[in-house]
């Protein structure tokens, strides 16, 4: 891989074991704040929000993997309002705990890899932050099974693996982050994140067609339409 992207390593992450509720409300707050300030939201806007102004429905159902406490649904909630459109949001997440933080309970505790949703029951399948946390055929089969039920698109967000993020973690550990759960998982996240050619190569196998590419500083984006 060479010195500037390290080889991946795989490890389990603590928000996604059994911590305390407010342990886990407070690593959230991090998520969420990073997500606000280093830039997220941006990058959000222009991956998703052009997508969900294209699908034909006046209310435009997104399901979000992985949502943690729903702030990203929340954002792209409030910036379809600002053009005019009403945004239906379902948010699903493993843990009972995250999924209950979720703005107006729009919310599904469940496992990604088996949606309890019928095919093409939502409009656009998201995740952001969560491919990272799969092995290669858990990554193929999430994306599989969000093609399953999504009527119009596939999209995901993610970190790509390299220093220089691993780097500007170790520094927002020290200064920024409330939780000693950030701390921690940030750097596994980095560690386990997927390069571009690796996303590019599974998706290629799972779902024909998809688009993987630069989103903005080491972060890359996928992007599936149904054909």
């Amino acid at each position: 891989m060479g010195f500037l992207v390290p080889p991946r390593s795989p490890s389990d992450e603590l928000l996604d074991g059994d911590v305390p509720p407010g342990a886990a409300e407070e690593s959230l707050a991090d998520i969420e704040w990073i997500h606000r300030a280093l830039g997220g939201r941006p990058i959000v806007r222009r991956h998703l929000v052009p997508l969900l102004l294209s699908v034909p429905s006046p209310r435009p159902v997104l399901l979000d993997l992985g949502a943690g406490s729903g702030h990203v649904s929340r954002a792209l909630t409030a910036e379809l309002a600002r053009r005019g459109r009403e945004l239906v949001t379902v948010d699903l997440d493993r843990q009972l705990l995250h999924a209950r933080l979720s703005a107006r309970r729009r919310s599904v505790a469940g496992d990604a890899l088996r949606l309890p949703l019928s095919d093409r029951s939502v409009d656009v399948v998201s995740s952001t932050l969560f491919l990272h946390h799969f092995d290669a055929a858990a990554v193929a089969a999430l994306l599989r099974e969000s093609a399953r039920v999504a009527r119009v698109a596939v999209a995901a967000l993610d970190l790509t693996r390299h220093r220089v993020p691993l780097a500007a973690n170790a520094i927002l550990a020290r200064v920024a982050y409330r939780s000693p759960i950030t701390r921690l998982d940030g750097r596994a996240s980095v560690l386990q994140a997927w390069t571009i050619p690796e996303l590019r190569a599974i998706a290629a196998r799972a779902l024909p067609g998809a688009l993987v590419r630069p989103a903005g500083p080491f972060v890359q984006g996928l992007l599936w339409k149904r054909p």
